[in-house]
């Protein structure tokens, strides 16, 4: 194999953007829970959220996730606020919280 200059450094480069896009976007793998549900999260830096109220359109993490009637809320570890971290928790494909989480959580 030839070993051209500057290959190594691509190939490093390369690598280290996949460990980056990995530890800004951590969803965690999808899987059945007890009750045979598929289950996911992810923790993300919040972006964008509705303007009033919790119920709507938010962006998370670099993806947007709608927010309905049955979605729980938990201020408790951190405030839902822009620029601070959440985790979204989403059941069946649908978002079922979001958890405001100590900034320390997210990337």
């Amino acid at each position: 194999m030839l070993n051209t200059p500057g290959k190594g450094k691509l190939i490093y480069a390369g690598l280290l953007a996949a460990v980056a896009w990995l530890l800004v976007v951590q969803p965690a793998l999808a899987k059945d829970g007890a009750d045979g549900r598929e289950r996911s999260e992810l923790y993300g830096l919040i972006e964008a959220r509705p303007e009033n109220g919790l119920q709507g359109q938010w962006i998370i993490g670099g993806q947007t996730f709608d927010t309905g009637p049955g979605t729980q809320f938990d201020e408790r570890e951190g405030a839902l606020q822009v620029g601070r971290c959440a985790k979204v928790q989403v059941r069946d494909g649908r978002v079922h919280e979001i958890e405001g989480q100590p900034m320390s959580d997210c990337p």
